[in-house]
């Protein structure tokens, strides 16, 4: 509980007063006098948690709501802006168990409504978002934020009309407002208006009162405007800018004492540890146990980001016997020990029988927890830098199918440096485009010591000749999988499109079969030309040259 005495001093009263007048700055400040005096108080912390917050400060933001809840445990503000700050330092699920507790201490704050939708939505979870934010309205009609955000969502599965619709309202509301103008922006782009994409874009990115995630968001979505143009040098330049003011706001989470392991040192290490292990200690003992819950079988659809493991996910996902999980957290416990703790692999690579058992039936259970059909189904576990993850998988599905998606490695470093997703360790290499080749290499490069000493059955396909042979290529990855081909496959987009698909991919996979990607990098053939090199002997590998 807090110290504060029964006859506050004089800085308890001055804080107070500075809150009911609004000078947010002068409670701050005395709020961090009195902490610094050996005041433990709620306010006082969950103040000096704000200051850290509005400075970018967010594990430090977390310390100090963690210490006020423990002197005002339950507080549903408390909870909610512990909730949004997990949100911005990227723990979205311990995010999600913060604002559950706040709507549970207070079922009518609309805002924890609506931080839990954002933090699902920055999960992938988009259903869930679309509700979170339905509810925080229910509570709050006239909070914009969240019918932005609904227009958002409808605008990412395909809704163009209702986009339009939630945005306009909410721009009658506040004019101006980021949000409702990139679901307007991702329409016109949709529908090939490129120049009135690129006037509403840089209406964001040049205004001076947007934060600055919005302006990072604005100057990507300029950059795909001007793409579109074909005004390719100008998009570029645009990329560059958006991915050096995002780099800005994270970096601190990945570069530093404490940092985060990014992708690439990942990569590295497990290289190190990879060839460290006696590649006999992979191959299973006996044959596995039947799968947990009564699936029929699990696949891993791997490669890289922006590699079409979306498309295949979604092709799929048509098929009557067969559940695809889109990039879900399912092997979440056996990652957190044998994969991103140095020595995991070596471990990993002794784990006894019963370790085993209990890691695969985890597996489904986190997968039926999802809501997600399991028993009697093909299990499609697509999460294409699972690809870094394959002595797990090996380790606990040696009966698993591996379906690895290839692209055009130039098309792909491009795909990946030109797009904006939620920022992780992996992600954070993409935000330059000598990381993003780097990163590619050194994927590819440890995809080809496991592809050479694990066990496991491995299936190519690459974009390019899914697109030229459609039918030929599926019915191959069926003969592969073990299923009969059915119809549906042929007709995937039209079930793509109620799937609520999160990746950047969907906009692309719900319009179906395409091939005006292809070769794109062609447009941007002088800006990659520093990374070209890294590439080439991806390019020839694989069969680009």
């Amino acid at each position: 509980m807090s110290n504060r005495p029964a006859h506050p001093p004089r800085l308890f009263l001055d804080v107070d007063a500075a809150m009911r007048r609004g000078d947010m700055p002068t409670a701050i400040g005395l709020a961090r006098q009195g902490i610094e005096r050996g005041f433990a108080d709620a306010v006082l912390f969950n103040l000096r948690a704000y200051w850290h917050e509005t400075e970018g400060r967010f594990p430090a933001a977390c310390a100090d709501l963690e210490r006020a809840l423990r002197l005002a445990p339950g507080d549903a503000r408390i909870l909610n802006a512990l909730g949004r700050c997990r949100t911005s330092n990227g723990q979205f699920a311990q995010a999600i168990d913060a604002l559950k507790a706040a709507i549970e201490a207070d079922p009518g704050l609309a805002l924890a409504h609506y931080n839990e939708g954002f933090a699902y939505e920055q999960l992938g979870e988009l259903d869930l978002a679309w509700d979170a934010y339905g509810r925080a309205l229910e509570r709050d009609r006239d909070m914009t934020d969240a019918t932005a955000r609904l227009a958002s969502l409808a605008s990412r599965r395909g809704d163009r009309a209702q986009a339009r619709t939630l945005a306009d309202r909410a721009l009658a509301a506040e004019p101006g407002h980021a949000i409702a103008a990139f679901a307007h922006v991702v329409c016109d782009l949709a529908e090939g208006k490129f120049a009135e994409a690129e006037r509403r874009a840089r209406a964001v990115a040049d205004n001076p009162a947007a934060i600055p995630q919005a302006r990072i968001n604005a100057l990507s979505f300029v950059g795909d405007a001007l793409d579109g143009q074909g005004r390719y040098a100008d998009a570029f330049a645009c990329y560059v800018r958006a991915n050096d003011g995002l780099r800005s706001l994270v970096r601190s989470r990945f570069e530093g004492a404490g940092a985060q392991e990014t992708g690439r040192a990942l990569a590295r290490r497990l290289t190190r540890e990879f060839a460290a292990v006696p590649h006999a200690s992979w191959r299973p003992a006996g044959p596995p146990s039947p799968l947990p819950l009564g699936a029929a079988g699990v696949v891993f659809l791997l490669g890289f980001p922006r590699a079409g493991t979306t498309l295949l996910g979604q092709i799929l996902a048509a098929h009557s016997h067969v559940t695809t999980i889109e990039e879900k957290p399912l092997l979440r416990e056996g990652l957190e020990a044998f994969i991103h703790k140095p020595g995991g692999l070596a471990r990993l690579a002794s784990l006894a029988h019963s370790d085993i058992e209990r890691q695969r039936r985890l597996f489904f259970e986190h997968a039926r927890g999802d809501g997600l059909a399991v028993e009697g189904r093909v299990i499609v576990d697509q999460t294409p830098l699972n690809t870094l993850h394959l002595p797990l998988i090996a380790k606990l599905f040696p009966e698993s199918r591996i379906v690895f998606a290839g692209r055009d490695p130039r098309d792909v470093v491009l795909s990946c440096f030109r797009r904006l997703f939620v920022v992780n360790p992996y992600v954070y290499e993409f935000l330059t485009l000598e990381g993003s080749a780097r990163f590619y290499d050194e994927t590819m490069q440890l995809a080809e010591a496991f592809r050479k000493h694990l066990p496991v059955d491995w299936h190519d396909i690459r974009n390019e000749d899914l697109v030229a042979d459609f039918d030929g290529e599926t019915h191959r990855l069926c003969d592969f999988l073990g299923l009969a081909y059915e119809d549906a496959l042929a007709d995937f987009a039209r079930g793509a499109r109620a799937r609520r698909i999160a990746t950047p991919s969907a906009m692309q996979v719900i319009r179906g079969i395409r091939g005006d990607g292809i070769g794109h990098w062609r447009n941007y053939e002088a800006q990659l030309a520093p990374v070209l090199p890294v590439l080439a002997p991806w390019v020839e590998r694989f069969g680009y040259a």
